[in-house]
């Protein structure tokens, strides 16, 4: 018996003595790709990966919790359209008619479209997430028709199979080709330009749209204004290199 419990003891010993070894030595790396480091009281630590680190995949997820998708080096769009938890988290309110978290964010104007983009611009480099040399802003007509290409109507939210009465949970159909969800249906989407106009262009359709040419990809809704707000108006929050 005594044999017995001195060689329990001096393998507990041993292994005790690997376990610091493994932990005291130097980084480790780990099945995630991150390295852990050991210190004189053993404790590991986990290297946050950066925003950098993040965006050599083919997407990522910001500290706001938006997964943003890579179109080019250059472009990033959103997966799905702004939703109403991401803009109360970043603008501090909700003015959407058709209430819920995972809903697209509707009755916004496209003043407030762009007000949102600066702010998560300062909220996502409070918290060290935002690349340097890009900004969050609207998608240009020409970036929705590339997003929107290949899109079918039967992955689309609209009315031309029953009349809708509102808006759908974003990513509730199928994803387009490049992984975005809702590009064409559930809101008219914002688009960048033009800007130097009286009115504001509008692009995708919405829930309550039935009609064939309002329908097509081609099809433009102009609005009164940058201030126009309707329960068919929202929009999709693009990250871009600035000066593309």
């Amino acid at each position: 018996m005594r044999i017995t419990l001195l060689a329990a003891c001096l393998a507990l010993g041993t292994g005790l003595n690997v376990f610091a070894q493994s932990t005291t030595n130097g980084p480790a790396r780990t099945g995630a790709g991150q390295s852990v480091f050991g210190g004189g009281t053993n404790q590991s630590v986990f290297a946050k990966p950066t925003i950098e680190d993040l965006m050599k995949n083919s997407r990522f997820t910001n500290a706001t919790g938006m997964v943003m998708v890579k179109i080019t080096d250059a472009v990033w769009a959103g997966m799905y359209l702004v939703t109403q938890e991401d803009y109360s988290k970043v603008a501090g309110g909700n003015p959407s008619q058709f209430r819920g978290d995972r809903k697209p964010v509707d009755s916004v104007s496209w003043n407030d479209a762009l007000s949102f983009c600066r702010r998560l611009v300062d909220a996502e480099a409070k918290e060290k997430m935002m690349p340097e040399g890009y900004t969050y802003t609207l998608p240009t007509q020409a970036q929705w028709e590339n997003m929107a290409s290949g899109t079918s109507l039967d992955n689309s939210v609209t009315s031309i199979k029953g009349n809708r009465s509102g808006t759908a949970p974003v990513g509730s159909l199928g994803a387009s080709g490049l992984g975005l969800y809702d590009t064409r249906g559930n809101l008219w989407q914002w688009c960048l330009d033009p800007a130097d106009k009286p009115y504001r262009v509008l692009r995708g359709a919405a829930w309550n749209e039935w009609r064939d040419v309002n329908l097509r990809p081609e099809f433009r809704w102009y609005s009164n204004g940058p201030d126009d707000k309707q329960n068919i108006y929202g929009f999709r929050a693009l990250l871009v290199r600035t000066g593309q």
